[in-house]
């Protein structure tokens, strides 16, 4: 399978100030992606939330993140795996030209179609269970165009089809 092209890279680092719900911020990208720019907050930096799904169903993943304004950036689709973190997650962008009760304008509407991979890292030493799930940093990758086969290659992101890709991505990342 052939790899798409990468639009962008982020790190996203825990924010060991966020209250409740455990907050993350970008603190190291590659590339650029235009609606990254529209969901900064007044640091300049753009900020997100990892929330847990809203409402019961199949086809809801268990849990999302929420960027500025509450945009729903995406839900992570197999974050858990038999009842287990995977380490690895997948989502795209909301497909509706506005949202919320606002009608606020989405600004990944023009890039709805693009995909997102997430590596999601984990302090498996930490004191408290609690700690050992929440994430300390996850990685988000952008796939131009690869919404509709984003679910194959999460599966060959986990055996090792974009190491190469992602170290080279690691390498250029500038910190923010």
């Amino acid at each position: 399978m052939k790899i798409p092209d990468i639009r962008y890279y982020a790190g996203m680092i825990f924010d060991t100030n966020s209250k409740k719900t455990p907050k993350y911020i970008i603190t190291k990208e590659a590339g650029y992606y235009e609606p990254m720019e529209q969901i900064k907050g007044r640091n300049g930096l753009v900020s997100m939330y990892l929330m847990e799904k809203l409402k019961e169903g199949a086809n809801v993943p268990s849990m999302r993140l929420q960027a500025k304004n509450s945009l729903n950036f995406t839900g992570l689709k197999d974050y858990f795996v038999d009842g287990k973190l995977s380490g690895f997650a997948y989502g795209y962008p909301l497909a509706d030209k506005v949202y919320s009760s606002k009608k606020i304008e989405n600004p990944f509407y023009e890039y709805r179609n693009d995909g997102f991979l997430f590596i999601v890292h984990q302090d498996r030493k930490a004191a408290t269970a609690a700690e050992q799930i929440r994430p300390t940093f996850i990685e988000l990758i952008v796939l131009d165009g690869a919404k509709v086969l984003i679910p194959s290659y999460c599966k060959q992101l986990m055996m090792g089809g974009f190491d190469e890709a992602i170290n080279q991505l690691r390498k250029q990342a500038k910190a923010l």
